[in-house]
């Protein structure tokens, strides 16, 4: 996630002044909704390629970290406003943002949501068994504030494009609902059943999607393979807060380097899974490459690689 004068994405909304043809939607049957079931979790994923797990955490915790993190994007944009905004990814300059690596540094809320049982088991699920039971890792991380006004972000994967889809899903994805998700204020737009199109992503056209709609508390899952993209804010008056978090096996390059950028004081006393999948291991696909150089702090968290969960 690129900060500050960053390279600005081409616009690629679908307002009414998109002449690009529109790509219909080729899904049959009904439209995920906010389930509690796993089961039903499951069979969401296989058949739509997104699922909306209901009552996660409580609607309090979601307001009281949305609150938090309101008032933390105020804090940085009084000092300089390119640290929340104008992200690569972002048609217009109202989005707000915040990095993964300051959430994991400034509450335990963004800490614990990485090691909750619902996104590991997934992804253990989806990504399957690594070298040695190697755990996963956070591929990205971060949160996204659409607000009243934005435009809606061009429909993407979360996926290079030099894997080809064929090889099936490389990362999990999970939004966590900080503020009701509704088509109103920007809720995310699938394209349901585009995880089983083996055609790559175009520009060129206009792809028919729907929005993910999603009470506050709620986790949105998906994966790399899904066709989706952030909603316009037309709303005069909402705004629509969504914290952001991806799962990648341990042969893949994480966009953060979290034993660089974590404060080595924050975790103290953390779990062992927390400093695995925040990348704290010596050893990768079997191969160990001592941190010599890393400070002792850093050195003091390694942990070995294999996965508890």
């Amino acid at each position: 996630m690129a900060v500050g004068n960053a390279k600005k994405q081409v616009t690629r909304d679908m307002s009414a002044g998109d002449k690009r043809p529109v790509k219909p939607l080729e899904f049959d049957g009904p439209l995920p909704r906010p389930t509690r079931d796993m089961n039903q979790i499951r069979a969401d994923l296989d058949r739509a390629g997104y699922a909306i797990a209901a009552e996660v955490f409580s609607t309090a915790k979601a307001q009281e970290m949305r609150n938090f993190l309101a008032a933390e994007i105020d804090r940085e944009e009084a000092i300089d406003e390119e640290r929340v905004r104008r992200f690569y990814t972002d048609n217009d300059d109202l989005n707000r943002r915040m990095s993964g690596a300051q959430l994991v540094n400034r509450h335990p809320f963004f800490r614990d949501i990485l090691e909750h049982e619902l996104p590991l088991h997934i992804t253990r699920e989806i990504l399957g068994p690594q070298t040695l039971d190697e755990s996963y890792l956070v591929h990205s991380y971060g949160a996204n504030v659409t607000r009243p006004g934005s435009a809606q972000q061009g429909i993407h994967r979360d996926r290079s494009g030099a894997i080809p889809l064929s090889a099936g899903a490389a990362q999990t994805r999970f939004i966590w609902c900080l503020d009701d998700f509704v088509e109103e204020n920007g809720a995310t737009r699938m394209v349901p059943g585009s995880h089983r199109d083996i055609e790559p992503q175009s520009w060129t056209v206009q792809y028919e999607s729907v929005p993910a709609e999603a009470p506050a508390g709620s986790v949105l899952i998906y994966t790399d393979l899904l066709l989706h993209g952030t909603g316009a804010n037309v709303s005069t008056d909402l705004e629509r807060a969504g914290v952001i978090v991806g799962y990648c096996p341990p042969w893949w390059k994480p966009m953060i380097n979290f034993p660089m950028t974590t404060d080595p004081d924050v975790l103290k006393g953390s779990s062992r899974i927390l400093r695995q999948i925040l990348g704290y291991s010596s050893v990768a696909v079997g191969f160990e490459e001592p941190w010599t150089y890393a400070p002792k702090a850093v050195q003091d968290l390694i942990v070995p690689p294999e996965m508890e969960w």
